[in-house]
């Protein structure tokens, strides 16, 4: 009967290792996809940018101000979209400086 109780113990115990793990592997994968989300508003307001740049040109406009609300408006949202990329990517290296050394990863800071 001993064998049992230890081998529910042995199950119990690497069961729960198993989630952990898969809790942290499903936290690095909704990371990496929210970078990859934000990577691609970047581009696209770079390209709207872009796009206006070349429409006031079409206009024949001279210059362009850089204080202009598209600009601007755009560049914030890029400027934004970097500075959360730069938090989740110290995240996953908090998560990757945790399993190296074994301590508890926080499953209650997942990227929602």
């Amino acid at each position: 009967m001993g064998f049992l109780k230890d081998a529910h113990r042995s199950f119990l115990k690497y069961s729960e290792m198993l989630i952990d793990k898969t809790e942290e592997y499903t936290r690095l994968a909704k990371l990496n996809l929210e970078i990859k989300r934000l990577e691609y508003m970047i581009e696209k307001n770079h390209i709207e940018i872009g796009e206006h740049v070349s429409g006031k040109i079409a206009e024949g406009a001279a210059e362009l101000r850089l204080d202009d609300e598209t600009i601007r408006t755009r560049h914030q949202n890029i400027m934004s979209h970097r500075e959360t990329i730069a938090a989740r990517r110290r995240e996953i290296e908090e998560i990757k400086r945790a399993r190296s050394t074994g301590g508890p990863v926080d499953p209650g800071k997942a990227a929602d």
